[in-house]
């Protein structure tokens, strides 16, 4: 039998949302649910009326029952968890709701164990953690309305969602006391299998990838004087327009030489992230609504951005003036001859540290004498691992042209990568082997719980 328990570091899902009443008056009358699968409720003013349909019991636990509904949160629990967390949310399937709802069972057959154990709980702490973990979401999504949309979306109001994570954490802390008391005392990781399972998992084990020290050398392919004057023209005239109360997208229309120009500079919804650029995508979800952003430079071009409405899960709605910075091959070779003069000079036995301070057009390394740090080769960009790959020690690369513009490199240091030994990675080894004999243990134990305790599964 396949259990959902897919390891003991494996958070359960939590037990469904009943309300206190309902769950008493479940709890009272349970026992003599055996050939029921629906609840009803009836009010005084139906009194005479057919019943009405309320919930679906799907299944019985130790007298404790699981509703549809609980089966239902459970999954939208489960896809927004997936969700947050950058995962794809494939379609429910069967076999999905199969999981869910072996795992509603399994928690409540572990907590009937604990129960039976004596076992107590910290309800203190999962409140403040339920509270981390809501306040985790608010930043995620932006505010507190914007997750308040999120969870509506997914069927649920922030009370369910607290509830649940509350029940969710009240679970895996009984599984860590169930764990710590009938399983892991029983569980004994013995050296050779540790030894046993490295060598077994040698291709799957980590290695230390090679490491460089560098200093770089920037210069930026700008473009002529007679360009940025013509970009200097453009928003002088944009901004003497918004100052005389023209609207930005007759301004648009007149000025940008984008492909939504004749659109009023409509550039369409977007999302945090979407944009091409992390400065533009910066500047525009900082902008208030019908604010008008500063000028921000790209490597396509000038792009002044308006705000025109906000939208769901942080969405906006933008307009952009964009002005194209054109770089001919004569800019290029300009900034090729300057890079290539700080490189000879350097060669003719200047510091590297003092040309970089000097004329280098990283700011951020230049103010260091071109000092960037030390990085895995893995780390760099394919087109700067190819020119860092064989270089040695001292030695400074040829110009490199990237969007930024020409780049050298002097290589400070190299380390040679090396697969980790079995003695620089045994205690996280032990752990990976008593995981799994305790994952082994304890699909044993819930089986054994399944005889222990009564269990009615609904058609």
């Amino acid at each position: 039998m396949t259990f959902s328990w897919t390891g003991y570091r494996i958070c359960l899902m939590g037990r469904g949302g009943l309300s206190t009443a309902l769950s008493i008056l479940l709890l009272a009358i349970a026992p003599f649910w055996t050939n029921s699968a629906v609840t009803f409720a009836q009010t005084e003013a139906e009194a005479g009326s057919e019943p009405r349909l309320v919930d679906r019991i799907v299944a019985i636990v130790d007298e404790e029952a699981i509703l549809q509904s609980d089966l239902e949160r459970e999954i939208e629990l489960y896809k927004l968890e997936k969700e947050y967390a950058g995962d794809k949310v494939e379609e429910v399937t069967p076999v999905v709701m199969r999981e869910m709802l072996e795992r509603l069972i399994e928690s409540k057959l572990i907590i009937a164990a604990a129960k039976q154990a004596d076992m107590t709980v910290d309800e203190e702490a999962i409140r403040e953690s339920v509270d981390l973990k809501i306040q985790q979401f608010i930043e995620h999504f932006g505010s507190m309305d914007a997750l308040k949309r999120e969870l509506l979306r997914s069927g649920m109001t922030l009370e369910d969602y607290r509830a649940r994570m509350a029940t969710q954490l009240r679970d895996q802390q009984f599984m860590r006391l169930v764990v710590g008391k009938f399983i892991r005392p029983k569980v004994e990781v013995l050296e050779n299998e540790v030894r046993d399972y490295y060598l077994a998992h040698l291709e799957e084990m980590p290695a230390e990838q090679d490491s460089l020290t560098i200093a770089d050398i920037l210069i930026p392919v700008q473009p002529s004087l007679e360009v940025r004057q013509k970009i200097q023209t453009i928003v002088l005239a944009v901004n003497t327009g918004l100052d005389q109360g023209v609207a930005f997208a007759e301004l648009a229309k007149q000025y940008s030489q984008g492909p939504s120009a004749a659109r009023g500079g409509t550039i369409g919804t977007v999302s945090p992230g979407d944009l091409f650029d992390e400065n533009l995508d910066r500047v525009a979800f900082a902008l208030k609504p019908g604010q008008i952003s500063d000028p921000v430079i790209t490597s396509r071009g000038v792009h002044l951005l308006k705000l025109t409405a906000l939208g769901e899960n942080g969405k906006r709605t933008l307009s952009q003036i964009f002005i194209p910075i054109t770089i001919s091959q004569q800019d290029i070779d300009l900034a090729l001859a300057e890079i290539e003069k700080a490189k000879e000079r350097v060669l003719n036995g200047e510091a590297f540290s003092l040309v970089a301070s000097e004329v280098s057009g990283d700011a951020l390394s230049a103010n260091q004498g071109g000092a960037l740090g030390t990085f895995g080769l893995e780390d760099l960009s394919p087109q700067f691992q190819e020119a860092l790959a064989e270089a040695a020690i001292g030695q400074i690369t040829e110009p490199i042209l990237t969007p930024a513009g020409w780049y050298i490199f002097l290589v400070q240091d190299r380390k040679e990568g090396h697969l980790f030994t079995y003695e620089e990675l045994r205690e996280e080894l032990r752990q990976v082997v008593e995981g799994m004999e305790i994952e082994t243990a304890l699909a044993d134990y819930v089986e054994g719980l399944r005889e222990r305790f009564f269990i009615d599964e609904k058609n």
